[in-house]
């Protein structure tokens, strides 16, 4: 036996064999123990950590996979278990999410030097935006006013929460772009309504991109709030966490009293996190730069925020379209027109002046003081008389050439 370590041994410092060579047989599901204690030390939320444990048992048990080196040599298998559940009728995120978490996987147990090789190496994801199965719409004005309107007169409590709960929370949700389990982690302490301009902090541990985050609140919110955080403990929770899991029946009851149609007739649906949407929208739709939609929205990508979270209607492209300057006899534009400016009165015979005339406003003021000195002399007074610097007058430690 102790040849046999030491023949082991030698053969991986000449590089024959890799150092975890004699582990492939250790089960997964030991490793996949300690991977989740990996997660939950590098701050990931509890529901992160589950749900990528979930996963991965649920692909390898799909493929079969028991031991290490089985899950080394498991490509096939995993390509196998995508095509399987796209055939069953999953959508392409959800085949994204198990191809990610057996990946991140497969790349940590490579980073220990468990695995020789990641088997998902090559195994490319599929294109989400070809097989949408649930796109969500921003809501109108009338219908974001309407909503908070209906819910704060509501007698109906759910899961503690009256209806000037939601309202505020709703109202909350759709001017700052905060997501559900941001809006649970908010206290009174959150907030620092007494700044200009009034802000919201969200700490690292609750944002989505695990960074603090600092949003300004309109005058307006800030009012709102103002009124309704007096008297409550500053570090409780506003809103507690008993209601985010079930917040699509929360609000589709909400909408249903307001009259607002949860899914529209062209399959759009209006859910919770579809407030973050109109938030988006809206910032894009009264004209905002792409970059302050992006930093307001906390993306690190535009195309994000342009392509799944932006939903402008075909009356807010018109109105941009109808915006641009009207071109030479087309008319009607909101824009300015392109065509030829009106004639200036008693504007000069001369080429020359008619051109100086037509770009005085737009010279600057020392041109304009130079060639008044200049019209002045021509009318009989002398401009005054500039000193011309000779050569005695130049400092004796100065550049003569350059001066």
């Amino acid at each position: 036996m102790l040849a046999e370590i030491v023949r082991r041994v030698e053969r991986q410092k000449s590089g024959i064999i890799e150092a975890g060579t004699e582990r492939l047989g250790e089960p997964v599901v030991d490793h996949l123990a300690e991977y989740r204690r990996h997660l939950e030390s590098k701050g990931r939320s509890e529901f992160h950590v589950a749900e990528t444990a979930r996963l991965i048992t649920k692909v390898t048990e799909a493929c079969r996979i028991k031991l290490l080196k089985e899950l080394q040599g498991s490509r096939e298998r995993i390509e196998q278990h995508l095509a399987a559940r796209l055939a069953e009728g999953w959508s392409h995120r959800t085949a994204n999410g198990d191809l990610t978490a057996i990946r991140s996987f497969c790349r940590w147990l490579v980073q220990r030097r468990l695995l020789s090789n990641d088997p998902t190496v090559g195994i490319s994801k599929l294109n989400e935006d070809e097989d949408r199965r649930r796109e969500r719409r921003a809501l109108t004005d009338e219908e974001a006013q309407l909503l908070i309107v209906t819910t704060r007169s509501s007698e109906r409590v759910f899961r503690g929460l009256t209806g000037e709960d939601r309202a505020v929370m709703y109202t909350l949700a759709q001017r700052t772009g905060l997501r559900r389990k941001e809006l649970c982690s908010l206290s009174p302490s959150s907030f620092d309504l007494a700044s200009t301009p009034p802000i919201v902090r969200v700490r690292a541990g609750d944002s989505k991109h695990r960074k603090a985050d600092v949003l300004p609140l309109a005058a307006d919110v800030a009012e709102l709030l103002r009124n309704y955080l007096a008297g409550r403990p500053n570090t409780k929770p506003i809103w507690p966490r008993s209601w985010w899991r079930r917040s699509a029946e929360m609000l589709y009851a909400d909408l249903e009293a307001a009259g607002i149609k949860p899914e529209a007739d062209d399959g759009t649906v209006v859910d919770f996190h579809g407030q973050r949407v109109t938030f988006i929208t809206e910032l894009a739709r009264v004209g905002n730069s792409p970059i302050a939609v992006q930093k307001l929205a906390r993306h690190s990508d535009f195309n994000l925020t342009l392509r799944t979270y932006t939903r402008l209607q075909i009356d807010d492209l018109v109105d941009a379209v109808e915006r641009l300057p009207t071109l030479g006899g087309t008319g009607g534009g909101k824009g300015q027109s392109l065509t030829a400016p009106e004639p200036i009165p008693n504007m000069p015979d001369d080429a020359r002046l008619r051109d100086l005339v037509a770009v005085w406003p737009t010279l600057p003021e020392h041109l304009k003081n130079a060639i008044a000195m200049l019209t002045g002399s021509l009318e009989g007074k002398a401009p005054p008389q500039e000193r011309r610097v000779l050569p005695d007058d130049v400092p004796e430690d100065h550049d003569r050439g350059k001066s």
